[in-house]
């Protein structure tokens, strides 16, 4: 006889997961001048039910390179017409790639703005979400390497770890933002994650194949940008700046937030929203060197 199936719940056609997806990216660097990149965080996006989910967002993804590509021809029949050269929007617009488009908060421009919002605005449809936060703050008197021998790499994986043993609240399956290991290490970070004993197992992937890993890069982004807008970090005339700015406010407004209230709040070790879902942010401390 075949071997039954583990991990699912059959009810008719309905599959319930008992071990769920977590997606999990990070943004800044736990090395280099502090100035520059003042924040280092991680996120972690659980997610109970993919079902609807993935093929709307699938949907959504897939009618913004359409309508990419659709602007791209556009553009194409416009300089022939014309017989003149390409402005550079106009070269960008060609360049830009429409087979393998990647959600980035880095990436948002005026251009392009209104497609990151309806993105988010769709993950928020989905209140059994959960995204969770740990951000360092680099600029700390408390900040150090020391008790990791100046390892990022062990770094990564224990600040990782530390975020999944806080936050999570069932069993997952973790999916990584590819990293790769340096070859002078003898650390697995599959080693490290599936320690955590609601982690049933492990794997590294490119965030370019994941919507969802791409939905982790964005929250990330916006918690990272608005405590860097408000300590001066951007130009006020800066367009690409004031996009971010408007990602990064709809966001606070779909978590009841206004635009002035910050999501890292000075002396607030934890913040937590629960509507429409859950959205965590938790300001870790660096453990003292040895």
């Amino acid at each position: 006889m075949p071997r039954a199936l583990t991990g699912l719940r059959l009810s008719g056609y309905h599959i319930s997961m008992e071990v769920c997806p977590a997606f999990i990216d990070e943004t800044g660097v736990l090395s280099g001048p502090r100035h520059l990149q003042p924040l280092y965080g991680i996120g972690a996006l659980v997610v109970p039910d993919s079902r609807v989910a993935t093929n709307r967002l699938y949907r959504l993804h897939f009618n913004f390179i359409a309508h990419l590509r659709e602007a791209r021809r556009r553009i194409r029949d416009q300089v022939h017409a014309s017989g003149q050269r390409p402005t550079l929007d106009e070269l960008d617009s060609l360049m830009s790639s429409t087979r393998h488009h990647e959600y980035k908060f880095n990436n948002i421009s005026l251009h392009n703005v209104q497609q990151y919002i309806d993105l988010l605005n769709l993950y928020f449809e989905f209140p059994e979400m959960q995204f969770h936060a740990l951000i360092m703050d680099r600029t700390s008197p408390e900040y150090t390497l020391a008790q990791w021998n100046g390892d990022t790499w062990q770094a990564y994986a224990d600040l990782t770890r530390r975020l999944l043993e806080l936050q999570l609240d069932r069993d997952v399956f973790a999916i990584m933002d590819l990293q790769d290991k340096p070859d002078n290490s003898s650390i697995y970070l599959e080693d490290i994650i599936c320690a955590v004993p609601a982690v049933k197992g492990c794997l590294r992937a490119a965030s370019e194949t994941s919507i969802y890993l791409q939905i982790v890069d964005l929250l990330l982004g916006c918690v990272q940008f608005d405590w860097k807008d408000a300590n001066g970090y951007y130009s006020a005339t800066s367009g690409k700046a004031a996009a971010k700015r408007e990602v990064t406010n709809f966001v606070k407004s779909r978590l009841g937030l206004r635009p002035a209230d910050a999501f890292l709040a000075s002396g607030v070790a934890c913040r937590s929203w629960h509507t429409p879902s859950l959205f965590t942010i938790n300001r870790g401390s660096w453990p003292a060197g040895d």
